[in-house]
Order: structure tokens, then sequence, then C-alpha cells
């Protein structure tokens, strides 16, 4: 049975970095594949005294010249606007590589390395290192995850089962959010709690959802969207983390994890006022600087490789 990329079932480590490429004119596939083959390899090495967690991810165009195994509907992200002017801004690059450890300069050793592997055949788009904040905290103060399926679910969530085309593999929707703090913290507890759909200080699932709250959005159920009273359906795995730049810029880079990836669609037209939603109140005070939908293949597939 094919099986997931370690990392992205694995529990987060205090770090983590995000390296957005894409091809050049002319690029090698070979190069490419060799350099992915040696840097899933990082922390093999002498002198490593922590664990690094690494994984690949391709865009859809990448992914068809690379792999046979292919998922079905896998599409490329085509950014999102409501109708009053909100946009989550599309930036699709070919290949994310996504590592995570407890010591944040091996993750900048293991990007570093693939970076220098692929020069001339690959060109970074963007990069983002991010961290845990305190105990899994977004900047906001609430606690992020808190919708993720129980650890024994994961993979039936997140994970393409056995038989079908992909199998081992995940959807992935990957995206950098700016936070707007000083709008945010101006807001009374009652409307920032209303904003998430949870309680501040324990993640609690407030029995009354508002039109515009994030659950509503985001809690997929067989009837209506965030219905106690009905099944979830499309859950995601997430595995999101903060990040916060020189210049004040401050953030989560989110990254969610399905089996499909049509749910990951949904919720985002949902959270910009598509199918008769209203828009998500978070996006009041947050923006997606950059978004991609990415395909992370099974570890046979990267094997190949080889």
């Amino acid at each position: 049975m094919p099986n997931p990329q370690h990392a992205i079932l694995t529990n987060l480590a205090k770090y983590q970095w995000y390296t957005h490429l894409s091809r050049t004119e002319g690029a090698d596939l070979d190069v490419i594949k060799k350099a992915i083959t040696a840097t899933r390899a990082a922390g093999s090495n002498t002198g490593v005294t922590a664990v690094v967690n690494v994984c690949f991810l391709f865009g859809p165009t990448l992914l068809a010249d690379i792999s046979s195994d292919l998922p079905e509907d896998f599409q490329p992200y085509p950014g999102y606007e409501s109708p009053d002017g909100k946009v989550a801004k599309g930036t699709q690059e070919e290949l994310l590589l996504w590592v995570h450890s407890d010591d944040k300069d091996l993750c900048w050793e293991t990007q570093f390395n693939f970076r220098n592997a692929v020069a001339g055949h690959m060109t970074v788009a963007r990069e983002t290192p991010t961290f845990i904040y305190r105990n899994s905290l977004d900047l906001t103060g609430f606690i992020d995850g808190t919708g993720n399926p129980e650890p024994e679910h994961q993979y039936d969530r997140g994970i393409i089962p056995d038989g079908q085309p992909g199998a081992g593999g995940s959807f992935c929707i990957a995206q950098r959010w700016v936070h707007d703090l000083k709008y945010f913290n101006s807001l009374p507890i009652e409307g920032q709690e209303n904003t998430f759909g949870r309680s501040k200080p324990d993640s609690t699932k407030l029995a009354v959802q508002v039109p515009t709250s994030h659950l509503k959005h985001v809690e997929l159920r067989e009837g209506e969207t965030a219905d106690e009273a009905t099944p979830k359906r499309g859950e995601m795995v997430r595995r999101s983390t903060p990040y916060a730049f020189h210049d004040g810029t401050v953030g989560l880079y989110f990254m969610g994890f399905c089996k499909t990836q049509a749910p990951l669609r949904e919720r985002m037209e949902a959270m910009y006022g598509h199918n008769g939603h209203e828009r998500d109140a978070i996006t009041d005070y947050s923006t997606p600087a950059s978004g991609s939908y990415y395909f992370a293949p099974s570890v046979e597939t990267l094997e190949a490789f080889a």
C-alpha cells in the first residue's frame, strides 16, 4: 500500500520553512528529480541531531511532467474574489518544498541545499519561515487547528486510499495570510469570538454561529455548514503556523491536506461569499498574499525518481 510523506501526518516540529519554485525555460527534469531524492535524505548527514521532516508538493503542470500516477480532479489555484472586492491572491507555482524541524538551522540548510541543487533549472518565487507560537496559537491569540480530525482519523481524511489514482498522496492548499492585528485586537472579545465561531480561552465551539463566522464557512457538513446534528464531510488536516517578518508583516501560513481537492475549493468559495454564503469575517482582518494548490505524492512515487 502506498505511504504518505511522513512530514504530513507527524507532529509539527517547532520551526517550518516553505519554499515555492517554478521551472526555468529548458529545465532538466532529471536534475530536479535528483535534487528531490537527495533532499529527502536530509537529516542523515553527520552532525545532524534533530529530525528533519521534508515534504515535496507539486503543482499540476510539474506533476504531469514528472509522474504518471496523477490524482483525479487536480486543478490550479485560480484566486478568489468576493462580490464586495475582497481578494485571495492566486500565485500558483510548480513546486513547494516544506521542511519542519525543532532546529531552525536545519530547515534553512535543507532548503538552501535544494535551491543550489536546482539552480538554473528552477527559480524561487517566495519563501516563508514560520514557527509554533506558544501552545499552537495563531497570532490573534486563538488556538489554531482545533477543528482537525483526531490523530487516528487523519490518514483516512487526508490521504487518498489504496486503489485510487494518486494513492498515498494528498491534495494541499497553501496560503500566506497577512493579519491586521491592530484592527483585530480593537474588536471586543465577543466580536473576536464571533469571527472564528469559537471561544478565545479554550476554543470551544459557540452554540450560536453568526452567518459570517469562520466555522460557518469551513466546517462542512452533510446538511447546513457547522450544524452539529449532521455528520462532517470533506474534512481536512490542518498544518498551519504563524510567521513574522522584519518589516512588521505578521500572519499565518495555512496548509490544509485532503484526500480530494473539491472540499478545499468549496471552502474558499464560501469564505469569499460565493454560492449563497455571506463573506467570512476572517477576511475583514486577514488577506492571503499568496495561494496555491499542490499535490503531495506518495513516498513510493518519490522513491521512483531515484
